[in-house]
């Protein structure tokens, strides 16, 4: 069957260059059309599933499909919905844009040029699908599924041992298997070794003030705004990994007026106080107090960002991982630079990660191996 995939492919690429990146192309904007759900919904909680049809994030109004259109309707549309005239942002189009371009160029460069079999492409086209959407959410909300990486893992898995030879450089299956877990897993360690470097580095603060400060806590729009004197701290930079902890030192609060100064820890949701009472910040509108010190503990790097190393992994091997997280730290430190970011402000790894993983799958592989040749004959 493998066999007579890979002939008809040969025979139509072999005749006209642009008809299979052309069909994957359409695929792929269906796919992109697809993930757009994927990337609204899931973040939310709400069911990819139920309903079933696209509907218009203001208004809620089912989406006739001659108005969900891959590509076509959002420019026809000009950006707006037409059931109540609200604008759509272009992020839509341009995940369907870039699904489209990266099918298309999978079955071209990695096809044609490097010889890929069929049903390899295929998974690598829903593996780059996969992390095309948690680039997406993580952009957006600054969190990972680890369930989208899953997908992204398996289909990657998939892909390794359905072509050993060019992926690997083996005839085994079984080999490429061995060779695409053990990378993976290896590439996740190395972001979580990395992360829990990066917290001991720089992932802790400690700040003590000569006289007692001023704290509240309260709501600030969609977010939490924690106040001590003119310092603003938001709450979701805080806590953007559910093991962040915040500590108020010699603090008081309005709750336990009567009780002594004592060390306060927050979590996401909570606070605890020295005698191990919890106070659920979801029972006040606001709380205040006064404290004498800040601590916080947070990690550099998200461990959402290990996910994805592992999904990595497991389709471009450990040299592949290493080139996409150098990759990507050169390019979010660019990116830094032309945004603007400040120094405490937080910035998804992320994306970036999964771009670099996108070159060294399309260029970044030759680009390694011709270095290695040169250094071979040199040494």
């Amino acid at each position: 069957m493998q066999e007579k995939l890979d002939m008809m492919m040969w025979m139509i690429s072999d005749a006209n260059a642009w008809v299979l990146p052309l069909c994957f192309a359409l695929f792929g904007a269906c796919i992109g059309s697809f993930l757009n759900v994927v990337i609204y919904r899931m973040p939310r909680g709400l069911s990819v599933n139920e309903p079933r049809r696209s509907f218009c994030p203001t208004c809620n109004k089912e989406i006739p499909w001659y108005l969900n259109i891959p590509l076509i309707s959002w420019l026809v549309l000009r950006g707006k919905s037409a059931c109540c005239g609200q604008k759509i942002s272009i992020r839509y189009w341009l995940v369907e844009l870039a699904c489209t371009v990266f099918f298309a160029a999978t079955v071209y460069w990695l096809g044609q040029e490097q010889s890929i079999r069929f049903i390899a492409l295929v998974f690598i086209c829903l593996w780059g699908a996969a992390l095309l959407a948690t680039l997406c959410i993580d952009w957006e909300q600054m969190v990972v599924l680890p369930s989208i990486t899953l997908v992204a893992t398996g289909v990657g898995l998939l892909a390794a041992i359905s072509d050993p030879w060019n992926l690997y450089g083996t005839t085994d299956w079984g080999d490429s298997l061995v060779w695409s877990l053990g990378s993976g897993l290896g590439a996740f360690a190395l972001l979580k070794l990395i992360g829990l470097l990066g917290r001991g580095m720089f992932g802790n603060k400690n700040t003590d003030y000569t006289t007692d400060k001023a704290w509240s806590l309260q709501q600030a729009g969609d977010d939490i705004e924690l106040k001590i004197g003119d310092d603003v701290y938001s709450w979701s930079e805080l806590f953007m990994e559910s093991t962040n902890r915040v500590q108020l030192t010699e603090a008081t609060i309005c709750t336990a007026e009567s009780a002594p100064p004592c060390t306060i820890t927050f979590g996401a949701e909570t606070a605890t106080l020295a005698d191990g009472s919890i106070i659920r910040l979801e029972d006040y509108t606001k709380l205040e107090g006064t404290c004498r010190g800040l601590s916080t503990r947070k990690e550099a790097m998200g461990s959402g960002d290990a996910w994805i190393a592992l999904s990595i992994g497991v389709l471009c091997g450990g040299v592949g991982c290493c080139f996409a997280l150098v990759a990507g730290s050169i390019m979010g430190l660019l990116w830094a630079l032309i945004a603007g970011i400040r120094k405490g402000q937080t910035m998804p790894f992320g994306p970036v990660l999964i771009i670099g993983a996108w070159i060294y799958l399309f260029y970044g592989r030759n680009w390694v191996a011709e270095l290695l040749t040169q250094w071979g004959a040199v040494s």
